[in-house]
């Protein structure tokens, strides 16, 4: 076994050598870039930019932005999740959900025309002022990759003047929208509602009601405006306790 002992090698003219069979190294290897392929196990600290796939088990802590596919187990804790579907945005998990504190994200809508439009890009948990009646509720967001339920809550405070308080003015009377997403598609179906009657609010300027609408997707293939079944109803007039 032939050995060589040098502090420095260098190809020609400075260049780097060329080891054709490969090179096995039972030492430390210590470089200021690794460019190419990594096949085997790596052990301790990688600090800087991993850009390629890994295919294998990755154990430690992960210090920054994940971009990619992960097919396997991710175990740990990440510090944010931004998206771990591409085309949908959905964060699908198989199994109970256990926190201490948990914080829905609240959006104030207003109406557009006579339209109240829910997107949940935004939430699903709003705020409303009245400044009309609101006759169409839109539904914006619901994803159609499989059968599946949303709920959407809007706390709702009368303006000066109040609206929806009679039946024939009340929510549900018309036709709401359901929007899907991906594609953008709108679908027309009614509020369901208990009674068979419709949804009204408090008649008092200032009052406070609590609307949830709960959207089911059938998991049709083929979607229609049958797939959708939304089920409204209102908790109204909260006040204050008086002693």
């Amino acid at each position: 076994m032939s050995r060589i002992t040098a502090s420095s090698i260098t190809g020609l003219s400075g260049a780097a050598p060329t080891f054709t069979n490969g090179a096995v190294v039972t030492g430390v290897i210590t470089a200021t870039t690794l460019s190419g392929n990594v096949t085997g196990n790596v052990t301790g600290n990688v600090t800087g930019n991993v850009t390629g796939n890994v295919s294998g088990n990755l154990t430690g802590n992960v210090s920054g932005n994940l971009t990619g596919n992960v097919s396997g187990n991710l175990t740990g804790t990440a510090a944010t999740f931004a998206t771990l579907n591409s085309s949908t945005g959905l964060v699908s998990l198989g199994s109970t959900i256990k926190t201490k504190g948990f914080v829905e994200t609240q959006t104030t809508q207003t109406l557009s025309g006579t339209v109240l439009a829910l997107n949940a890009s935004n939430g699903t948990v709003f705020t409303h002022t009245t400044t009309g009646n609101i006759g169409i509720v839109s539904f914006s967001g619901i994803s159609t990759e499989s059968a599946g339920t949303q709920t959407y809550t809007v706390l709702v405070t009368q303006g000066a003047t109040p609206y929806n308080v009679t039946t024939a003015t009340g929510i549900g009377t018309i036709l709401s929208t359901v929007v899907i997403s991906p594609g953008n598609v709108g679908y027309s179906t009614h509020v369901k509602v208990g009674g068979g009657t419709t949804i009204t609010l408090t008649n008092s300027a200032g009052a406070l009601d609590l609307l949830a609408f709960v959207v089911s997707y059938d998991g049709a293939t083929s979607i229609a405006n049958t797939s959708f079944k939304i089920v409204g109803f209102a908790a109204t007039d909260f006040r204050g306790i008086v002693n």
